[in-house]
């Protein structure tokens, strides 16, 4: 994104919050490739997942036009939400699927995180870890989100969040490493004897 379109994303998140839905409708407009990318990278992680990229751009864009409160200040935040409504507008859609036919399954995500010692991570498992890490380390939950659920490059991630390769890459290193530890401290209680 050039710092025009970043400008222009700024100001438009700054006058929806005042109440323009003018605005509101003109920042998706100006990121829905990007909201696609997210949810591209979404539904190629949940295998599983009866909607399609668009649905799902769509759904979370709902879900995040009824908000009332805007917290984001900037396009980092914005697509950092985004991709967490995404994630939900999924979980949701699953167990939905899954109470239609009765079943009792967890919802399983397949995954692609190196050293994980494991193929599939419960979405719930996943979501209480990054929900965790967000309470420790906002800024790290942010980058786990972006790069994960996002799709995102570091250099990207960089470029959003106006930060360093370097930096974006040394924190994902660390979140990602402490997200391993909770996902398999949480995989190790599930098969606690008690």
């Amino acid at each position: 994104m050039s710092d025009t379109d970043r400008n222009e994303a700024k100001e438009l998140l700054d006058a929806w919050r005042s109440g323009d839905l003018t605005s509101r409708d003109r920042l998706f407009e100006l990121l829905y490739a990007e909201l696609r990318k997210v949810s591209g990278a979404l539904i190629r992680a949940e295998s599983n997942s009866s909607l399609s990229t668009g649905d799902l751009v769509n759904e979370a864009v709902l879900r995040l036009m009824q908000l009332e409160q805007i917290e984001w200040t900037d396009k980092a935040h914005f697509l950092a939400l985004a991709a967490r409504t995404m994630r939900r507008v999924l979980i949701d859609n699953a167990r939905k699927k899954l109470s239609n036919k009765r079943h009792h399954r967890k919802v399983t995500l397949i995954t692609r995180v190196a050293g994980a010692g494991m193929d599939r991570i419960e979405f719930d498992v996943l979501d209480k870890s990054l929900i965790r890490l967000g309470v420790i380390d906002p800024d790290m939950a942010e980058i786990v989100e972006l790069r994960y659920f996002g799709g995102m490059s570091f250099e990207e991630i960089a470029e959003v969040k106006q930060s360093s390769p370097s930096t974006i890459k040394r924190n994902w290193r660390v979140a990602r490493a402490w997200l391993l530890d909770s996902l398999n401290e949480a995989r190790s209680d599930d098969h606690q004897i008690t």
